[in-house]
Formats: C-alpha cells, sequence, structure tokens
C-alpha cells in the first residue's frame, strides 16, 4: 500500500513538471529523486519502529527484585 501511494505521488510529480514544460530527461530524474527518498524514509521509519517495538518488548532488569533475593 505504502510502495502504491510512493509510486502515484511520484507519477503525479512527473506529470507536473511535464506540464510545467521541463525537458523529460530533467522531469525524470527528479520523479526518480523523489521516489527513492521518500521510499527511504518510509523504509528507514518501518525498520526503526520494528527496533522500538522489539525494546519496549524485552523484559527490563529491576534492581529490587535482585536485592530482595540477596536478603533471603
Amino acid at each position: 500500500m505504502l510502495l502504491r501511494l510512493i509510486s502515484i505521488i511520484s507519477l503525479i510529480q512527473f506529470m507536473l513538471l511535464m506540464i510545467y514544460g521541463m525537458d523529460i530527461n530533467v522531469a525524470l530524474y527528479r520523479s526518480l529523486l523523489v521516489f527513492m527518498i521518500l521510499f527511504t524514509v518510509v523504509y528507514l521509519s518501518i525498520f526503526f519502529l520494528n527496533i522500538i517495538r522489539d525494546n519496549s518488548n524485552s523484559e527490563p532488569t529491576t534492581v529490587a527484585s535482585e536485592s530482595n533475593s540477596q536478603d533471603s
């Protein structure tokens, strides 16, 4: 779904650049650049969200439970 949205945004930008009268090589370059930037941002954000989720699911060690076991 996100890949489709990024592709549509890039194609719309390419269309607008062509309507504006820009050279086809420059329009292709800019739309590919926008596609790569958006894809990178989405990919990295998903990657970092997975890392954050994995870190929050890990069991934290508590000092209080270790000190209670030593008192016994």
